[in-house]
């Protein structure tokens, strides 16, 4: 190998192994997710399915060709019988048929509702793409901060077993020079037990939450970027909960199928009260026939026809009307549907708002908790000293403080997630919002 093809091998190993050893970032975990994700992928091709409703609808108002051949080989006995004589003759002859004809419907009220129908339903099945799109970004950020949450337990917990370790090495030594008492050290003892059995099912939660987020990558991950130190809420828009409302009720997703659904109903309507109603069609045929009957042995026939045709309908035995009710009926369902979705699109906007809005107050009491539980520890190991507090005192201190902490790193990804949620019920979730959501994440 010469020196310069060693010299690129060797960059291209480096740039390989610099790429492998970066933490997965959240937009590239969705980049991953839309390419793997099963889920998604369905509906995908649902969404492919659903763009020929409309073809399928505008089929019914264009001209329509049908071809037909047919060849026979017919056997006859013809009996011939007068009063003077009779006779028999027997034929072997083949018969052909040939047809061909062009029907374009002029006025066709079921059709024209097909149509109608079918641009509904495409309409819907792009909206319904576009939410399971939204889905997927909710989707990889619960799992992706899974993860995280997952592995600051367990770091949590390994901080919370080397303190208590410490408390009871400090109950050893203080006992040893007779300062202690054995019920201190079982006391820290038994935190002490109780914070590896945390660690345990720390370490079984990381498992899991990994795996979950492997399986939606389809691939696996070695490690993500985690929340930056210095954690920064999101901008909104506004501050006013009545324009987020008006926004939603004219972008929310669910709200837009809902619609559509309503339209697919009123169209349904119509195909059925069209059954009421006549049907003209242009007719034009071209038909060869040779010896297709007995009587047009060896005679060949061509005939060319153009001319229309009037379809009316009278009696279906009280089907069509049954149609049309149960149409109506449908109708008022998909218009109740729209309101109730209105009502919960309203209501969950206002409690992802609300959640959103006062985060920063929750954030900062959260804050203050873990300061003032860390002045507490400091305080009551100070305390025990001067014989005022207890070793459970210490403990309880401990415990509380890591509680807190735990609790402030929960708040952080419920308010991003509650953002996205926010986001999605006002209807303008994009992939821009999940770059701003990453942002608050940093690169290992």
């Amino acid at each position: 190998m010469t020196l310069w093809r060693q010299a690129v091998y060797l960059a291209v190993m480096g740039a390989l192994c610099i790429h492998q050893a970066q933490a997965l970032d959240l937009v590239e975990a969705y980049t991953l997710a839309r390419a793997n994700d099963p889920t998604f992928k369905a509906a995908y091709q649902a969404y492919q399915a659903g763009k020929e409703y409309k073809t399928l609808g505008r089929a019914n108002l264009l001209p329509m060709v049908t071809a037909s051949y047919s060849r026979f080989r017919n056997h006859a006995d013809i009996e011939y019988q007068n009063s003077l004589f009779s006779r028999t003759e027997k034929r072997e002859y083949a018969s052909e048929s040939a047809a061909v004809q062009l029907r374009q419907p002029l006025i066709n009220f079921d059709a024209y509702a097909r149509y109608k129908q079918g641009v509904a339903q495409t309409s819907m099945s792009e909206q319904e793409f576009a939410i399971r799109d939204q889905e997927l970004i909710l989707r990889v950020f619960n799992r992706y901060a899974a993860v995280l949450y997952a592995k600051d337990m367990l770091s949590l917990s390994e901080r919370k077993k080397a303190a208590y370790e410490e408390q009871m090495q400090a109950n050893l030594y203080m006992y040893k020079h007779g300062e202690g008492t054995k019920t201190d050290i079982l006391e820290s003892q038994a935190r002490y037990d109780l914070a590896e059995a945390d660690i345990v099912e720390a370490r079984d939660n990381v498992s899991d939450a990994q795996a979950a987020l492997d399986q939606i990558l389809g691939r696996t991950t070695e490690s993500i970027d985690p929340l930056l130190d210095n954690f920064t809420l999101l901008p909104l828009q506004t501050d006013d909960l009545a324009e987020w409302e008006a926004i939603a009720l004219q972008n929310n997703i669910e709200l837009s199928i809902q619609r559509y659904a309503v339209e697919v109903a009123q169209q349904e309507l119509k195909r059925s009260q069209a059954g009421h109603l006549p049907k003209l069609d242009a007719v034009a045929s071209w038909n060869n026939n040779t010896s297709d009957t007995t009587n047009t042995y060896n005679q060949e026939s061509t005939i060319r026809s153009v001319g229309l045709q009037v379809t009316v309908p009278i009696f279906s035995g009280g089907a069509t009307s049954a149609r049309v009710r149960q149409s109506q009926a449908n109708l008022y369902k998909a218009k109740e549907q729209f309101d109730e979705t209105a009502n919960k699109v309203t209501l969950e906007l206002q409690q992802q708002f609300n959640l959103v809005s006062n985060a920063k107050r929750k954030l900062k009491a959260y804050r203050t908790a873990v300061n003032s539980a860390e002045m507490l520890v400091h305080a009551t190991k100070k305390s025990i000293k001067g014989g005022t507090r207890t070793n459970v005192d210490v403990l309880n201190a401990e415990s509380q403080l890591f509680e807190a902490k735990a609790d402030l790193l929960l708040a952080r990804y419920n308010y991003l997630q509650s953002y996205l949620n926010f986001k999605k019920a006002a209807g303008t979730l994009v992939f821009d919002d999940l770059e701003h959501v990453a942002s608050r994440f940093r690169s290992q």
